[in-house]
């Protein structure tokens, strides 16, 4: 199966955002909803949704997300991503670039990605910003059907590479490399005895290191844990934050990132 999803924003007379082109091959379809949040008034509400049951060998898919300038767009998926079980030469890959014009915003959080049992993943995302943009995006990734005998770790591969950049130049790269049979994956500073692991991102272009600094102290009050979650918040070298955690549910970690992003909205200019 090779998908494709391209879509792009435009702001209308009265300065709401709109979709301007859209495209999707199944099993992609994306629905736009009524904008009930405070948050980002003239923004846009989407969900991407899938029709597929999962991620199968030698599949493809390629998704390019395009917002014009001062456009908003807050994009969700449907349900979590499954890579299913694939003969042992094939992989499943996944490419996705979005490209954010000057002074545009961005909030981007996929469901979990599970891992089932002998699958192989490759992705890549680049994200390109200009001038003022405002980026909130998650990754979470579960290492199998954990609940089910012999799934923890049972995946053959999964390397995930994302890189993002201020016009052009490249602000964070962070890659995830996992092959259970050739590394200890529960090892002290790997995913020791958690099943699911999640970032967090957020940039505030032209925001100062002084100004970010406040913002970290500030986001730090605001999260608040239950269960047996782990997680650290840190500054990254240029503009923005990275929140990475690791639980043993993803409900855990959604809750966290939910939190996050309420706040991280809610912030002016």
């Amino acid at each position: 199966m090779q998908s494709r999803l391209r879509l792009s924003t435009k702001c209308n007379a009265a300065g709401k955002t709109q979709l301007e082109d859209y495209f999707a091959s199944p099993p992609f379809k994306v629905l736009t909803l009524p904008n009930y949040q405070a948050y980002w008034p003239q923004g846009l509400n989407a969900i991407q949704m899938s029709s597929s049951p999962g991620l199968l060998g030698g599949d493809e898919l390629d998704i390019e997300i395009r917002l014009a300038q001062h456009t908003a767009l807050s994009l969700t998926t449907q349900a979590f991503t499954r890579v299913q079980s694939m003969h042992p030469d094939q992989y499943a890959v996944q490419h996705t670039r979005i490209t954010m014009a000057p002074h545009s915003r961005l909030f981007y959080l996929p469901h979990p990605l599970v891992l089932h049992k002998d699958s192989a993943l490759q992705q890549t995302t680049e994200i390109r910003m200009g001038a003022g943009c405002r980026l909130i995006y998650g990754e979470i990734s579960i290492i199998g059907r954990v609940l089910m005998n012999g799934e923890r770790f049972a995946f053959r591969d999964f390397n995930s590479l994302l890189k993002l950049y201020r016009e052009d130049k490249l602000l964070l790269s962070d890659r995830i490399r996992w092959q259970p049979a050739s590394m200890d994956l529960t090892a002290l500073i790997q995913m020791e005895n958690y099943s699911h692991q999640g970032s967090l991102i957020y940039f505030a272009i032209d925001k100062s290191a002084a100004e970010i600094r406040a913002l970290q102290s500030a986001l730090q009050q605001q999260l608040s844990t239950s269960g047996d979650i782990l997680f650290g918040l840190s500054q990254l070298n240029e503009e923005g934050l990275m929140l990475r955690a690791v639980a043993h549910r993803a409900d855990e970690l959604q809750e966290l990132f939910a939190q996050a992003s309420a706040y991280l909205k809610s912030l002016p200019d």
